[in-house]
């Protein structure tokens, strides 16, 4: 083989598949978790979280969770589900975290409408809405661990 056209092809080989390379991974779908968007979103996200956290390890509050569920979903504001998890004495602390995180979460400005009409029941539906999903969600992710460890 010539060694003029064996030092040309070579650098073109690599640039071939360099191109096909990039192109391949050019149209590949993002991997990971999309951005939340949407105030619920974030509480739902937030309250995973703090219920996650809050409860772990701690079977006997898992269990009283599972079991105000039902109750919880009748409240039609943020004040009554958490006047709910206030009279429950192990459940208390969790109450004033979750509160916490839909203020937290009510203060950035993205979340204006949410803040000013925050005592309408549209708005309150919805908060109550994200915290009974961010539960639901906490519990079922502590089931897929032993023990709730």
């Amino acid at each position: 083989m010539d060694s003029g056209k064996f030092i040309f092809s070579l650098p073109c080989g690599f640039l071939l598949l360099f191109l096909l390379l990039g192109g391949a991974c050019e149209h590949s779908p993002e991997i990971g978790p999309q951005p939340l968007t949407t105030f619920s979103d974030k509480v739902t996200a937030l309250v995973t979280t703090t219920v996650r956290g809050e409860i772990r390890g701690s079977l006997p509050k898992q269990h009283l969770l599972i079991t105000l569920l039902p109750d919880l979903g009748k409240s039609t504001t943020m004040n009554q589900l958490s006047a709910v998890l206030k009279e429950t004495g192990p459940l208390k602390e969790l109450a004033y975290l979750i509160e916490a995180d839909v203020m937290f979460e009510l203060q950035k400005p993205e979340h204006h409408h949410e803040r000013i009409h925050f005592n309408s029941p549209e708005v309150q539906r919805q908060v109550v809405s994200a915290i009974i999903a961010g539960m639901t969600k906490a519990l079922d992710q502590l089931k897929g661990t032993k023990n709730g460890r």
